[in-house]
Parts: structure tokens; C-alpha cells; sequence
């Protein structure tokens, strides 16, 4: 549609910086203005016309309407004296770019500096326009994906460059009920329909999207915790499979970072306790034991590790522990019970060296390690924690130098995907975290994230299968429950701030993005926002976002059930549309309670 052969809906007569004063013809007087392909809606705030400006298009975003009085503004008589006492109507717009023609193709430059001139000609945006304006780079016609309409006209797809949307992670905000779980659905489903090597991995807390891939091949859904069951290859939703991450998966940093230990006298004991685990195994009723073949004898010498100080036996206590810390013991064949940790901790804690140069376990001491031995007890006796954290050993150690770091790796693998050219069984892993109690979120995912981001950055660039990392409700776990006590870098900032350099890509999906890690919502350069109506979720939003668009964020808390606003590097303009309904959807709609009670 060439800009010779619309109608005109006004001109312009004052430019402020960027800010454009429009007045609007007599003979137009409604919110829409028609053209050769249809309507277009002008004059509603958010409404985007086009200025001419000679070889180019200048686009304006309309912000305000208002009556001004004929005597400070053009009359419809340009250029007589004649001066009616009818005001006139005027629109306030802001340059937010141009259109120019590139050979037998249109272009859009987001670029707010080129103005139109006095006097040019105002005139709407029919469908073609919009679609160039809302389109993507040329380099990423051919990897698309379309979104939904747009919200004003619905004429007008709403497509974004893969590349540029997961490339620097993508943030998904909005209240609960307004379309956060069927954006996430959607997308993942039109990924999958088009990149067929795709490889998606879904943080589900609520246990509700396995509907949206029923029907589907190499799609497994995870559920944390119990006893595993066999699964179909077509997943048909009915089939889950049941893990228990052992509990040496969580590696020797990850256990210190769950227990969080004293630092002058936990601390020690507990690294202590983790580099002899190789070294002790399960008794008889719930013993836990250590001990030594010494040549020519073929008999096991045993002595039982305690974790209550008790008396009987400390006169051999200093020659085990130092043999311990030596590593001078021969490792088990398999990995203890989780409680070994405690009686180790005790052991090594409560020990004190009497005059004569022997040792006893000392009550003092003892109430130093105490409190870290009680946690240990809590978790073991905790069945919410061990129902989705398997404590009780028993799993093989082959080689006690790299034990640590082959547990992470085959958790790692069986979560989260294995490393570039190896089999991979699954296209999308479901991980279904409804067994995991809230108080224990921040600890248990945020441990494997933990183990995700140190196999990730080991790996290497070459090595990881580009993977994108759906962090549903992330407000739940990707904050630090004990942020007061501490300032180190957790791992999902690690990952935020360099996982896209190492192949992963993460979105990040939540309904208070004020409780959300400031340095993971600061990293993502791509948000969809539905409706947010907290002034604190709005507030963290303006201060992420590299250029707060007041008018922007303005609609936000107005926005209906179904419409988001996109913005960031994926988008040439923020942009307001009506998200497309994922087929099959997420088992994420509202109770029925008028049909249900009736």
C-alpha cells in the first residue's frame, strides 16, 4: 500500500523533541480511520500512525487526546484568516521509529530521532505496515515463531526470531489466572513443532504441564520422589516416572551449601566428615561403622562412630579419626546412609586430646557441632524431604578420587540431558515437583541448578546440547531462603549472567517477579508481561528493563486475561497482543465452583 494513495487523517503542527503534536481533519471525528486493506484504530492511546517524511515513513505511537482551542492551533482552512470557534481535536504522539523501502521489501528501524516535517500529512497503518513493524530480522525469517495477533486489529501476527528470544533469556511475569502456564505451553509447543532437535526442560511445580504434550514422542515427565514405574513411548500422560536424587548428587560443595555450617567450628567438621564418607559403612541396627584389615590378619577390625558422645570406646576414638583424615583406609564398595554425615560430624567435632597425649569425646565440643548434627537427624527423620531425596545409600563407588563429581554428572544427565553427541531418549523432560514442600524448594532445586551449572561450565561451549531451561514459579526457588546470612553468588545468577555462552537458555516464569533474584531478572533481555497490578512486581519490572517505558508499563496492571505485552531485544517496539490458546492446554484453569456446587 503506497502512502500516496491513503487518505489523510491530519498533520502535524508542533515538534517537541519526540513528541508530536497531530491535528486531526474536520471530516474525521471517529477512533478508526478505513483504508484500501480494511480499519485501522488511530486515536486510542497505544495506537500506532504513520507521518510522512518524504523517502521514509516516520511511526508514532499515540499517547494522548485532548480539544485544543482554535486560536493556538491550524484551523481545517489552512492559510486564511478565517478562524471558527469550533475547537479542534489534536493527537499527542511519540516517534518511535521509521519505515523505508529496501529494494521490493519494506524495513523497520526502531530509532526515535527521525521526525516528520511541519505540515506532513498523518495517516493510519494498515496490515502490511504493522507486520513490518512488528516482523522480525531478515536473518531470522526462516526460524519464527508466531505468538499470537495483535491486540487492537487481530489482523496482525505476532511472530519473533528464535534466536533472539532465547538467546538472552526470556522472563514471562504476571498474576495468577491471566495465561502465564498457556504462554509457557504454547511455546514450547510450536518449538517443538518446528525445530524437531529441539531440547526442553520444564521446572513444573504444580504438576500441570504433561496435558499440554500428551499424544507426543520423546516426552518424559519426571515425578520427584517414591517408586519408578515404567513409562510408554507416545506419552500419554498416565505414565510418569518416579526419581529420588541421591543424595551425593548434591556434591561436597552442594551438601555444605544445604547444611550451612558454622564457619569456626561446623565447618571443619563437617569437610571432614564429607572427604572420609568413602571410608565408613551401615552396621547392624543403624551402626555406622569404619574399619581396617591389617596384613596377615584377614579379620575386619570395626569401630562403631557415634553420634550422641558417648564414653564407651573414645580410648580408640584419636587413632580412627586420624586415620580418617589421613585417608589411609581402604573405601567401601557402595555410598553410606545420609545419617553416617551426623555421627561423622559428632565425631570429629566432639573430639578433645587429654594431657597424657590420648583423646575423649568432650561434652563442650560436642555442643559445638550439635545444632549441625540435629539438622542432619531432621532431614533423615523428615519424610517430605525423604520422599524426594533418596538418603539411603547404597549406590556403587568406583573410583573414591572422582566419586563426587560422577554422581553429579549422572544426575546432571538424566535431568537436565546428556552432552552433545551422545543418546538422548527425551525431547522434553517434565520435571514434576509437586512432591516438593515449599520450605525445601530453595534448597533442593537450587542444588540442582547447582549441579546443572557446574557440569554446564566444565563441559564447555562445544560440548552442551542447546537446551531451554523453563523455570515455572521460579519466586519459589530462585531466591536464597537465607539471603541475610549470606552474599555469594548462587548458581542460578552463574547461569543468568553466563549460561547462554555454554548453550542454555532460561525462561523464567513467575507472578512476583518482586521476590525473584534481582540479578536473574536484570540478566533476561526479553520479557512478556501479562497483567501485574502489585506496585512492588511493577517497580522490580521498571528497574530490569534497560529503557522503563512508562507508557508501557502503565498498561500493564489493565491488561485482560489472555494479552501480554512483548518487549526487549526480540522485538522491534513494545508490543501488545492476544496470546494464541495452546492445543492441548495446561491443566491450569480456574475451579468450576457455580457448576461444581450446584
Amino acid at each position: 500500500m503506497s502512502i500516496e494513495t491513503v487518505d489523510s487523517i491530519g498533520y502535524v503542527v508542533a515538534l517537541e523533541g519526540t513528541k508530536i503534536r497531530v491535528n486531526l481533519l474536520e471530516g474525521h471525528k471517529g477512533q478508526l480511520a478505513s483504508h484500501r486493506r480494511g480499519v485501522s484504530s488511530v486515536s486510542q492511546p497505544g495506537d500506532l500512525i504513520g507521518l510522512d517524511a518524504g523517502t521514509n515513513l516516520v511511526v508514532a505511537r499515540v499517547t494522548d487526546m485532548a480539544f485544543v482551542d482554535p486560536d493556538k492551533a491550524h484551523t481545517s482552512n489552512v492559510g486564511t484568516m478565517n478562524v471558527t470557534d469550533t475547537p479542534l481535536r489534536q493527537l499527542i504522539a511519540y516517534s518511535i521509529g521509521y519505515v523505508y523501502q529496501d529494494g521490493a521489501s519494506r524495513k523497520f528501524i526502531s530509532e526515535s530521532w527521525k521526525l516528520p516535517t511541519l505540515g506532513a500529512k498523518a495517516i493510519p497503518l494498515s496490515s502490511d505496515y504493522l507486520e513490518t513493524i512488528y516482523g522480525v530480522n531478515e536473518d531470522e525469517k526462516e526460524s519464527t515463531i508466531e505468538l499470537g495477533r495483535d491486540s487492537r486489529t487481530k489482523t496482525t501476527k505476532i511472530n519473533v526470531g528464535l534466536n533472539s528470544l532465547l538467546s538472552r533469556h526470556l522472563a514471562v511475569l504476571g498474576s495468577t489466572g491471566y495465561g502465564k502456564s498457556n504462554f509457557n505451553a504454547l511455546l514450547s509447543q510450536r518449538i517443538r513443532e518446528k525445530f524437531k532437535s529441539s531440547r526442553l526442560v520444564i521446572f513444573d511445580i504444580n504438576g500441570e504441564y504433561a496435558d499440554a504434550f500428551i499424544g507426543q514422542a520423546r516426552v518424559k515427565e519426571t515425578i520427584l520422589g517414591s517408586v519408578p514405574i515404567p513409562s510408554p513411548d507416545i506419552f500419554d500422560g498416565r505414565h510418569p516416572v518416579y526419581h529420588r536424587i541421591p543424595y551425593q548428587a548434591f556434591g561436597y560443595a552442594g551438601l555444605i551449601k544445604l547444611l550451612r555450617p558454622s564457619d569456626k567450628t561446623q565447618l571443619p567438621a563437617l569437610r571432614n566428615a564429607l572427604k572420609s564418607l568413602h571410608m565408613v559403612c551401615a552396621g547392624n541396627n543403624g551402626t555406622i561403622l569404619t574399619g581396617e584389615t591389617i596384613p596377615p590378619s584377614t579379620t575386619q577390625n570395626w569401630f562403631e562412630l557415634v553420634d550422641d558422645c558417648r564414653q564407651d570406646g573414645q580410648e580408640q576414638l584419636s587413632k580412627w579419626l586420624m586415620k580418617l583424615r589421613s585417608n589411609s583406609l581402604g573405601h567401601f564398595p557402595t555410598w553410606p546412609p545420609f545419617k553416617a554425615l551426623a555421627n561423622l560430624v559428632a565425631e570429629f567435632g566432639c573430639q578433645a586430646f587429654m594431657p597424657n597425649g590420648t583423646s575423649k569425646r568432650d561434652a563442650f565440643s560436642y555442643g559445638n557441632v550439635l545444632p549441625l548434627v540435629k539438622i542432619i537427624q531432621q532431614l533423615v527423620d523428615d519424610p517430605r524431604f525423604n520422599n524426594v531425596v533418596n538418603l539411603s545409600g547404597g549406590q556403587a563407588i568406583n573410583n573414591p578420587t572422582a566419586m563426587w563429581g560422577e554422581e553429579i554428572e549422572k544426575e546432571v544427565d538424566y535431568i537436565f540431558g546428556k552432552k552433545s553427541g551422545e543418546v538422548q531418549d527425551w525431547d522434553v523432560h517434565i520435571i514434576n515437583l509437586k512432591n516438593i514442600a515449599d520450605d525445601h524448594s530453595p534448597m533442593i532445586l537450587g542444588s540442582l541448578l547447582e549441579m546443572y551449572a557446574d557440569v554446564l561450565f566444565k563441559r564447555g561451549q562445544d560440548k552442551n546440547y542447546p537446551t531451554m531451561l523453563l523455570l515455572e514459579e521460579a519466586h519459589h526457588y530462585l531466591r536464597d531462603p537465607f539471603s541475610e546470612e549470606s552474599a555469594q553468588l548462587k548458581a542460578y545468577e552463574r547461569l543468568a549472567k553466563e549460561g547462554r555462552k555454554f548453550n542454555c537458555s532460561l525462561l523464567v516464569s513467575t507472578q512476583r517477579p518482586s521476590e525473584l533474584s534481582s540479578t536473574v531478572l536484570a540478566m533476561c533481555s526479553n520479557w512478556i508481561s501479562l497483567r501485574l497490578t502489585n506496585e512492588r512486581d511493577i517497580n522490580a519490572l521498571r528497574h530490569a528493563i534497560e529503557n522503563g517505558n512508562e507508557h508501557t508499563l502503565s498498561e500493564i496492571s489493565g491488561l485482560p486475561r489472555g494479552d501480554a505485552i512483548g518487549f526487549g531485544s526480540a522485538f522491534n517496539i513494545p508490543i501488545r497482543f492476544s496470546i494464541d490458546e495452546a492445543k492441548p492446554k495446561p491443566k491450569s484453569s480456574d475451579a468450576a465452583f457455580a457448576s461444581i456446587w450446584s
